[in-house]
């Protein structure tokens, strides 16, 4: 039965598990988690025990990073068809039953009732969480919305922004190359002012115009393509046959987990569309990310609000359906997007990385435990955390 409460073991010797790791797979192996870092990582770390770890036996299972999810509504996303199109906020608990270690929130369509303040506010709450937890400054709208008043001051002066998101071709975004020439060179000298390598991540529509006025863009030279993430490139064969042209050139592209052709007649599946990348691009270049808290119309009036746990459901099918081994998954589900954020403690099991750590069963695929920053957060399948639980401690109504 799954414990009442989050695990607050300061140490974990996690034993016998299949390994995942950067180099390869280690069919039997141990981790040690100490407070929130993996500690180390090998074959058999039976020494440990002297430290007084708790013991986990893994058999059975594979442990693997947890997944980065850099393309999420926190807050909520929607509201572009009005007030009741808007999303609701993502419970923490969909997050853990997702095995989504690292959240990177963003703005929908709605950026007058949804503020980059709100945005900003809720990952620094999911930090206290145990997440791993940034955000995009920018929006859907052009110009954009922001915390401080420019692209740049967000991203020289707040450790949580991550980059800059913006939309190309849609209604009220950015329509002309010499837009998205300024917003990435704004993004540019943020980021530099900051330290760190610049992060302009495109929302793309179905229509190809919108992912050619990204291409034109590169082509003359207004931006360089090695900063640019394209992300939603499997609305359709067209869109993802420019993207896969774009990668040639050095651009990222981002799956989107909700995107199936069951929602949008016409998208690829997700996990068709990491195989079809992983074939035609550098696979350094391929990342998926969830859309969580965005929704659609389901044709009778009823919104469907995406949920982190596309994700896990992606990955579970690729393995299901033997179409992506699963240490090529581990590098688009984690490692790539982490890469591509810089974050060079999120998205591996290596020592010194954040303890995020996913076991699965070897057989099922069923996500049994996580372990986010050293603490259990999740037992047979179940959470043991949420917003409800952490809003009502007795310290926080003092």
């Amino acid at each position: 039965m799954p414990n009442a409460t989050p695990d607050t073991a300061p140490m974990t010797l996690l034993r016998g598990a299949e390994l995942v790791l950067p180099h390869g797979i280690t069919d039997q192996g141990d981790v040690l988690l100490v407070g929130d870092r993996i500690a180390a990582v090998g074959g058999d770390l039976g020494a440990a025990v002297a430290l007084g770890p708790v013991e986990v036996d893994a058999s059975g299972h594979r442990a693997i990073p947890a997944f980065v999810d850099q393309h999420c509504h926190p807050i909520g996303g929607g509201g572009g068809g009005g007030p009741e199109t808007q999303g609701f906020p993502i419970p923490v608990e969909r997050f853990v039953e997702a095995g989504v270690g690292t959240v990177v929130g963003c703005l929908g369509n709605d950026s007058v009732v949804r503020r980059p303040e709100a945005l900003l506010a809720r990952v620094k709450g999911l930090r206290r969480h145990g997440f791993g937890a940034h955000l995009y400054t920018g929006e859907i709208g052009y110009p954009p919305e922001t915390v401080t008043g420019s692209i740049r001051r967000d991203l020289a002066l707040l450790d949580e922004v991550r980059g800059v998101k913006a939309a190309v071709g849609g209604i009220g975004s950015i329509t002309t190359r010499h837009q998205l020439a300024a917003l990435a060179g704004e993004a540019a000298r943020g980021a530099r002012t900051a330290g760190r390598a610049p992060v302009l991540h495109l929302h793309v529509e179905p229509a190809l115009t919108s992912i050619a006025l990204v291409g034109r863009a590169i082509s003359r030279g207004d931006v360089d393509p090695t900063t640019v993430t394209v992300t939603h490139v499997n609305w359709n064969e067209a869109v993802l046959a420019e993207g896969i042209h774009l990668a040639g050139l050095g651009v990222n592209l981002d799956v989107t987990a909700c995107i199936r052709p069951d929602y949008f007649p016409g998208a690829i599946a997700p996990e068709q569309a990491i195989r079809r990348l992983l074939d035609e691009v550098d696979p350094d270049r391929v990342t998926i990310s969830s859309d969580a808290g965005g929704n659609h119309g389901i044709g009778d009036g009823t919104l469907l609000t995406h949920q982190p746990g596309l994700l896990l459901d992606t990955f579970v099918r690729a393995l299901e359906t033997d179409l992506v081994p699963v240490e090529q998954l581990v590098r688009v589900f984690s490692a790539n997007p982490a890469a591509r954020l810089g974050l060079a403690d999120a998205g591996a099991l290596t020592a010194g990385a954040r303890a995020d750590v996913l076991l699965m069963d070897r057989s099922s695929h069923r996500l049994e435990q996580f372990y986010l920053a050293g603490r259990r957060v999740l037992d047979a399948g179940t959470a043991l955390v949420s917003d409800q639980a952490a809003n009502e401690r007795p310290d926080r109504n003092r």
